[in-house]
């Protein structure tokens, strides 16, 4: 029976113990980490209305127009001399763009929503690298294990782009096969004729970065951040990284 009161009396002194010990803190003059990150870009769609009809503008034809977005897969590095974060980077981004119908805004008072063209990606996706400036600002105490940081900055890169962005005519501006369907519209002859040729795609191409975000820190040894802002389109992500 005495064994008992001897147990309870330890663990209640193991409680204590943990309750009383001090964060652990890394105190050093500047960290690294190295981490993954996931992205999805954008383009919103009230902001292609300018440029483009979609299916529920007035008299339009019932084709959904594609959404412009895609998807980001990266490693990154990170030098932090406190409160600077030197970013480097390099990603894999992919095309989520859907073959469709792309019906430019006419500037009459007679719309023609039969001239416009249908465009498909072929294996459309790119590669990058550069690097960011990131200016962290603590929200909450470092002196708790787990504290919180708000990212602000931004940076340059650049990237090599592959695939086509094959499409086709109506009718009466065939390029490739002027005897295919001449009178039809765009979204018809894509079934029955080969594609008038590809968009022109610019294969090296700059990458602007403006990131906001907001950084959990669990003791100078692992972090987790969510993001957004502008890399070349707009975007949110997240990111996860180990700190040494």
């Amino acid at each position: 029976m005495l064994l008992l009161p001897l147990l309870l009396q330890s663990a209640l002194a193991d409680d204590v113990d943990l309750l009383t010990t001090p964060p652990e803190i890394r105190d050093r003059e500047y960290m690294m980490s190295t981490g993954i990150r996931f992205r999805r870009l954008f383009i919103p769609d009230s902001l292609i209305d300018n440029w483009f009809y979609d299916e529920d503008s007035p008299g339009a034809n019932p084709y959904k127009r594609p959404s412009i977005s895609a998807y980001v897969v990266g490693l990154e590095y990170k030098f932090k001399p406190r409160p600077m974060n030197w970013t480097m980077y390099i990603e894999y981004m992919g095309s989520n763009l859907d073959e469709g119908y792309w019906d430019d805004v006419d500037q009459g008072i007679d719309p023609d929503h039969e001239d416009g063209d249908w465009v498909r990606a072929d294996n459309f996706q790119g590669w990058f690298f550069g690097g960011d400036y990131l200016h962290e600002i603590a929200i909450t105490p470092k002196e708790k294990n787990v504290w919180l940081n708000l990212l602000l900055g931004g940076g340059l890169g650049v990237g090599f782009i592959t695939g086509d962005l094959a499409f086709w005519h109506p009718g009466s501006n065939a390029i490739s096969d002027t005897d295919c369907y001449t009178t039809a519209p765009a979204y018809i002859r894509k079934n029955e004729c080969e594609p008038d040729g590809v968009k022109t795609v610019p294969r090296i191409v700059p990458m602007v970065d403006i990131t906001l975000g907001l950084e959990i820190n669990f003791a100078d040894r692992a972090t987790i951040r969510f993001d957004g802002g502008l890399h070349n389109m707009f975007y949110y992500g997240t990111a996860f990284g180990g700190v040494f």
